[in-house]
């Protein structure tokens, strides 16, 4: 799932250091919403690296038993 672009935005500004009282204010929202959206923010980006890692993992299996087929021709049949 892809974040939103106003996930985007909350974290841009976290990076930035803003606290989310100050991330609230700049983009007009309520504070429980920004510290919501950040961490939904958050799962999403940790889902996707664990779908990475275990793509890499899938590929590296099959890598050393021989076979040129990438992991996703190996899980799409």
């Amino acid at each position: 799932m892809a974040l939103t672009e106003r996930e985007k935005a909350i974290l841009r500004l976290k990076a930035e250091g803003a606290s989310d009282y100050r991330i609230a204010r700049k983009l007009k929202m309520e504070t429980p919403n920004v510290t919501r959206s950040r961490k939904n923010a958050l799962k999403k980006i940790e889902h996707a690296k664990a779908d990475l890692e275990f793509v890499d993992r899938l590929q590296s299996r099959y890598i050393q038993q021989g076979t040129n087929r990438t992991a996703f021709e190996l899980t799409s049949h």
